[in-house]
């Protein structure tokens, strides 16, 4: 991939997310396709996710712990995931659609 395209996109992806408008009003602001904004905004994406995935040594699994008796927020939390200096608190153990979005969402930034 060329760097300094990039580089464009990577600035037009943060000027757009501050900006407060929707990537539609934005893209249409800008006079570019909405299209075009995700086809690049999913192949520098996918360009960053290459390195992490031919790396063998990366972990495939997160550590998930359930809170332990002693922990204030056991009645009120069914599942606490840290990861990465996150975390995520699930009242339901069982929401594992939750929990997977979390994962995929912080292993790709």
């Amino acid at each position: 991939m060329d760097e300094s395209k990039r580089q464009l996109w990577e600035a037009r992806f943060e000027e757009q997310a501050n900006s407060g408008m929707t990537v539609d009003a934005w893209c249409t602001s800008k006079q570019l396709n909405k299209y075009t904004y995700y086809y690049w905004k999913q192949r520098i994406r996918k360009a960053k996710m290459e390195p992490m995935e031919k790396d063998t040594t990366a972990p495939l699994f997160a550590k998930l712990e359930m809170p332990s008796v002693s922990d204030e927020r056991t009645t009120k939390v069914g599942l606490i995931i840290r990861w990465r200096g996150f975390e995520l608190v699930l009242s339901d153990p069982y929401d594992i659609t939750l929990a997977t979005q979390f994962i995929r969402q912080f292993s790709q930034s």
